[in-house]
């Protein structure tokens, strides 16, 4: 009876390690669909992030099934063996890395915010991206906002990162947005609010997967 038992737990966590995988494949598969359609807005802020998700899922997908088939007596590995030492602090740098990236990439994106400072400057919502925006509610995405620089004088856009309601604001409506006179930015504040909050969680998260990976190497290693 143990002997099923352990059975279905070995078989269990290798479906589960298999799951993850499968899901990091196709994060990095809708990556490079975005990317092949050329469209710049997507991949730069969805598409890297699902890259860089897609690569951290399939890193621990492998790492999972190695330790499954380790515990499940079908490999045996010596964790002391400086190969597969070297191989487990690769894996935990890359895992940091991509997280690292991940919340640089926010914070790029994140306008410094001067309430005495910046002004308000009004655009027209020129279209919804309908790939992010595909959503939380029915008839809510993301818009596009073309505005005028004040400085430049040259046209310009904005994606707000948050879902609105298309009946509401039709393409073609005014759309408010604040203008960073430090940056030459325009920015919107809920947006920037997520952007902090995605820079927060991936750099907390990167410390997290540093943290795990230092303690589990040590206890190999011992």
């Amino acid at each position: 009876m143990d002997y099923i038992i352990d059975n279905v737990e070995f078989i269990m966590e290798l479906v589960k390690s298999g799951f993850i995988g499968i899901v990091g494949i196709f994060f990095i598969g809708l990556a490079i669909w975005i990317k092949m359609k050329e469209d710049r807005w997507n991949f730069k802020n969805i598409g890297i992030g699902l890259l860089a998700g897609g690569m951290a899922l399939l890193l621990i997908s492998v790492s999972m099934v190695v330790d499954s088939l380790q515990d499940g007596g079908v490999i045996a590995i010596d964790r002391n063996n400086p190969v597969w030492v070297i191989l487990d602090v690769i894996k935990v740098l890359a895992c940091v890395l991509i997280f690292v990236i991940a919340g640089y990439i926010m914070r790029s994106k994140r306008i410094k915010e001067n309430d005495m400072y910046d002004m308000e400057i009004t655009g027209k919502i020129i279209g919804y991206d309908t790939l992010t925006g595909r959503t939380k509610l029915p008839g809510y995405a993301q818009p596009t906002v073309e505005y005028i620089d004040p400085y430049s004088g040259e046209p310009d856009s904005y994606v707000v990162n948050q879902d609105i309601n298309r009946k509401k604001h039709p393409i073609g409506s005014e759309y408010r947005l604040l203008y960073s006179r430090e940056e030459r930015k325009a920015f919107e504040k809920k947006s920037n609010k997520v952007y902090r909050e995605m820079e927060v969680f991936f750099f907390g998260l990167a410390g997290l997967i540093f943290v795990a990976g230092v303690v589990k190497l040590i206890m190999n290693v011992l």
